[in-house]
């Protein structure tokens, strides 16, 4: 008879147990399939390697022996499986709106090529940790560094930033302020702030004191942001790179003059464990050091004289 590895476990798990019922259970399969491999197992040492006279399961003195071979050989396919699967492995991007722009699809293209092993899969999220949180992310392009959880000295996360952005209006297409050229904070002050609460890029300081628009309509996805702001119930700011990818026909984009620029994060998680997080994150602070990703400008839109 082969011995497998299922011989193994079911016999490494009744000499931890002490116990074939308790073995059963933490295997999930019956007590006698338990009982029954373990037998197989002793057919083909032949010896006995479990004690049943006793009230406890316990290995004999040649189950002793085998137990810590057993142990050894396991846990070295184990981490043997583990690293096999290690070197194909997806590395997942999280990102929330407008941040796959051409340069991003870029660097993430070379590295492709260069690890085929390590494709990256997108994962969009409307929260500003773009799955970071949760680990359904391994890495994300993020508006904001993360910083660490409440009453925790160290930083959850690392980050290094790719790139800033200017700010743009969005409005309705057929906005009285929408054929402008450029805009200042004080031109918005009576209108409608449409604010994504979930991953917005505006921060409470923008506003010059007595200058914040008097109503604001919060909303949860960028969709809902698009759609308030094209149905003209407000306006909203927003990254160049939104307006570069023209994300609705009926909305219109105006430089704003006297707003801070939007940067662009790479963050992950500090105890992140992916074996090539570390060459994802150098290559992409390569690709954004060289010149050949200049920042973009949505000027080719027709909205954006």
């Amino acid at each position: 008879m082969t011995v497998e590895l299922r011989h193994l476990r079911a016999f490494i798990a009744v000499c931890e147990a002490r116990s074939f019922t308790h073995a059963a259970t933490r295997m999930m399969v019956s007590q006698p399939v338990v009982s029954r491999t373990v037998r197989q197992l002793e057919k083909a040492v032949g010896a006995e390697l479990i004690d049943r006279r006793t009230g406890e399961a316990r290995p004999t003195e040649a189950g002793t022996v085998l137990l810590e071979h057993a142990r050894a050989t396991v846990a070295k396919f184990d981490h043997a499986l583990s690293s096999a699967r290690s070197v194909s492995r997806p590395l997942l991007l999280g990102y929330t709106w407008s941040m796959l722009d051409s340069r991003i699809m870029g660097a993430v293209e070379t590295w492709e090529s260069e690890h085929p092993l390590h494709p990256i899969i997108t994962r969009r999220g409307d929260d500003r940790l773009a799955g970071l949180g949760d680990g359904s992310t391994d890495v994300a392009l993020v508006r904001e560094q993360p910083t660490g959880r409440p009453g925790h000295p160290e930083n959850d996360y690392q980050s290094l930033t790719l790139l800033s952005e200017d700010r743009y209006v969005a409005l309705s297409r057929d906005h009285p302020l929408s054929g402008r050229s450029v805009l200042r904070l004080e031109d918005l002050t009576t209108e409608v702030f449409v604010d994504n609460t979930a991953s917005g890029t505006v921060p409470s300081g923008l506003w010059p004191p007595g200058r914040a628009p008097q109503e604001r309509l919060p909303v949860e996805t960028f969709e809902d942001w698009t759609f308030a702001i094209a149905a003209g119930r407000g306006i909203g700011l927003t990254p160049a790179s939104t307006a570069a990818l023209r994300p609705h026909p009926s909305l219109a984009f105006v430089a704003l003059a006297d707003a801070p620029a939007v940067d662009l994060h790479l963050a992950w998680r500090a105890d992140a464990e992916h074996p090539a997080l570390g060459a994802f994150t150098g290559h992409m602070k390569l690709a954004f050091a060289r010149p050949s990703h200049p920042p973009v400008s949505p000027h080719a839109s027709p909205s954006c004289p």
